[in-house]
């Protein structure tokens, strides 16, 4: 990383918009998909209400209450249910819950933002829902730039949870967004279709597994004033303090594990040399084949799977 490279190149914001939007060619229809996605979607959601510093925070669970708890953060302008599959394939075994940070998804939207705030929206959210009451601490599971809350979350509270697990978040040293966010025009469209076909993913990457991305712009698309819309502040990143979480995530008090997509640009194999340097040594590194910066997108089956297999490992009595 250049000492000029700023949080905006590299989380793509500067070259947002270069690919052809993916589900523009189905004109609103619906990809077919496999069985396997189906019968995820289908299984039963509970959807959560938690007021957390005077906003309303919402938070979707699947499973047994009573399962080994799972809590999942997504990246910036994204929301919950930008989990699926990923959520519902993880509850066969855990009691799993998806939150959507307060400017996102049904969370209330607030006057001024900042990652130390997102941290406490987590906390009151794995608090309200009775994720520490169990016998197993529950494993806090971050995606993109969902990492700086979760860590926040590791460095304070981390005795209280199993493990975190960063999915190709920008964990360095010195990284700030930098420069001025690209202005944002609040769009509004007459239907669903209108708005599912103008979708993209940022940072742009191949489209993946077009049933995924059409079930995330579902999921993010909210009727206000008799129009269509996206489900985010779209002043989010003109009112947000950012915070380098570098040093809270060095001084976890909970065991890590650093998840990245072999084509990403956002967590490279540059950054995970100097996490494996710098971050506790007990600490875990994957990369995901074939996968880009959505891991949950291009590689969903792959991306469970490995979460599986690390949630396993730190249930071990020698893993603690």
């Amino acid at each position: 990383m250049s000492e000029a490279e700023t949080g905006l190149q590299r989380v793509g914001l500067d070259k947002w918009g270069k690919l052809p939007r993916p589900l523009a060619p189905l004109k609103g229809r619906k990809p077919e998909a496999p069985a396997w996605f189906d019968e995820a979607m289908a299984l039963p959601v509970n959807e959560h209400r938690i007021a957390v510093d005077g906003a309303e925070i919402e938070a979707l669970s699947w499973g047994d209450p009573k399962a080994p708890p799972v809590l999942l953060l997504h990246g910036s302008m994204a929301h919950a249910r930008w989990w699926n599959p990923v959520a519902p394939l993880l509850s066969k075994d855990h009691h799993v819950i998806a939150m959507s940070f307060a400017g996102m998804g049904g969370s209330q939207w607030r006057d001024k933002y900042s990652t130390t705030q997102m941290a406490r929206e987590a906390m009151g959210v794995a608090e309200a829902l009775s994720m520490f009451d169990g016998p197993v601490k529950p494993v806090l599971i971050s995606h993109s730039f969902g990492g700086k809350a979760a860590s926040i979350v590791a460095g304070d509270h981390g005795e209280k949870f199993a493990g975190t697990v960063f999915v190709d978040s920008f964990i360095l040293p010195g990284l700030e967004i930098g420069g001025n966010p690209p202005p944002y025009r609040h769009r509004e469209y007459e239907t669903i279709a209108d708005a599912i076909t103008r979708f993209r993913l940022s940072p742009d990457q191949p489209s993946g597994e077009l049933y995924i991305l059409d079930a995330i712009a579902r999921g993010g698309i909210v009727k206000r004033h008799g129009a269509w819309t996206w489900c985010f502040d779209p002043d989010f990143f003109h009112k947000i303090e950012f915070e380098n979480t570098w040093d809270e995530a060095r001084r976890s008090l909970c065991p890590l594990a650093f998840i990245r997509g072999e084509h990403s640009p956002i967590a490279t194999r540059a950054d995970f040399a100097l996490q494996r340097a710098n971050m506790r040594s007990d600490s875990i590194f994957i990369e995901i084949p074939e996968a880009y910066h959505h891991i949950m997108v291009d590689q969903p089956l792959a991306l469970t799977a490995t979460l599986r297999a690390i949630i396993a490992f730190w249930s071990l009595p020698d893993a603690k």
